[in-house]
């Protein structure tokens, strides 16, 4: 088993790398507006915006690497998840100021589905590939970062930034209710074909 000494980076975990490092570098600017309630400046939303895009930009670049190099697996992917996943709940966090605390809720979703799983361990289990689920997983980013975009102009109403959230909220709760009850369809189906001990034994009459 691969351990944090032992783990020898891809190609493709490096450009994610790169990734984590930049949302990472969004979060120190995102994060403490949260708790003085101000709005981030121009040139800390712009420079916030640039690197959130660029993060999201290269979101499109580590799968094909990883396929081209023949070094794609479990792990990585993995890795990316936990990186996109990180990168919008530092944007959700950014949108906070100039939206709304609501946005949250779209960076909060993946975790809460995590920790249920955590309960429910077949919510773990992988799901069948769904290009509307990966549509719907780029928009969250997509909306957030145009959200910060709209803020940073002069005389834009609030409503105005919040419009793009506002979809893309249902559409992520669409999409993780959906992939819930395949999972959970799928275990019940499979608890329910599980053979129950003793079955296919006939019971000997005790004399």
């Amino acid at each position: 088993m691969e351990t944090i000494t032992t783990w020898r980076p891809t190609p493709a975990d490096r450009i994610t790398l790169v990734r984590a490092t930049l949302a990472a570098v969004c979060a120190v600017l995102a994060i403490p507006p949260l708790f003085t309630g101000d709005v981030p400046g121009q040139v800390p939303g712009l420079l916030l915006v640039v690197l959130g895009s660029t993060a999201l930009l290269l979101d499109a670049v580590d799968g094909p690497v990883a396929r081209r190099t023949g070094t794609a697996s479990d792990a990585g992917a993995r890795f990316d998840s936990a990186t996109d996943a990180f990168l919008v709940l530092v944007l959700s966090i950014a949108t906070v100021t100039v939206v709304g605390p609501w946005t949250l809720a779209i960076g909060a979703m993946y975790y809460l589905v995590a920790a249920a799983g955590i309960v429910r361990p077949h919510l773990r289990e992988p799901l069948p590939r769904s290009t509307a689920r990966k549509v719907i997983g780029a928009v969250q980013p997509l909306a957030l970062l145009l959200a910060l975009v709209i803020a940073q102009v002069p005389g834009m109403p609030p409503a105005l930034a919040a419009a793009a959230p506002a979809v893309a909220l249902p559409l992520l709760l669409f999409s993780f209710g959906r992939d819930v009850v395949v999972l959970e369809r799928r275990h019940r189906a499979s608890t329910e074909a599980a053979p129950r001990p003793g079955a296919g034994h006939p019971v000997r009459p005790v004399r």
